[in-house]
């Protein structure tokens, strides 16, 4: 998954360029690359999950179905999965196991701290929380490993892009 990888790389990059005294604006972009890493990562998931095979055609149906997800809708099924909210789509998968719990407390943080990095220009960044959140996404790709296939973890995927009904 090359995109994925690509994002972490440019974050780390991104953090570490200037030695003594980082831009508030590496920081920034490094932080937001850190979320679009398990972003991509997790809608490539999904779109697999969801519309297997490698015809040209599947392909294409995977572009169009990645097209379709919704950054609000991902964090309601991740708080749900994180036991911050209440979701059917638990239930159906069984209880999550630590790896996606992990999972979608990262894919949470990182949004928040996402959006945070983008339109909240009173806050400063620290490398060292801005290292500490790439490795959080690094971590949560990693756990991403361990969980997929279980029930939960495709109930998740599907969760991800399904609008929950209240």
């Amino acid at each position: 998954m090359a995109l994925p990888d690509d994002l972490l790389s440019q974050a780390r990059l991104l953090a570490t360029k200037e030695p003594k005294r980082p831009k508030q604006a590496s920081l920034r972009k490094a932080i937001s690359n850190a979320y679009y890493a398990l972003f991509h990562h997790l809608v490539g998931q999904s779109c697999r999950f969801l519309v297997s095979g490698a015809s040209t055609d599947r392909k294409a149906l995977r572009g169009q179905l990645a097209r379709s997800f919704d950054h609000g809708a991902m964090k309601r099924a991740s708080q749900a999965f994180a036991g911050g909210a209440t979701s059917p789509w638990v239930t159906v998968g069984g209880a999550p196991p630590g790896g996606l719990v992990r999972v979608a407390e990262a894919f949470v943080v990182l949004q928040r701290e996402r959006h945070a990095a983008d339109y909240d220009v009173s806050r400063s960044f620290t490398r060292d929380e801005t290292l500490a959140l790439i490795a959080q996404a690094e971590d949560a790709l990693e756990d991403w490993d361990d969980a997929r296939g279980t029930p939960a973890a495709n109930a998740y995927l599907l969760a991800l892009l399904v609008k929950a009904r209240r």
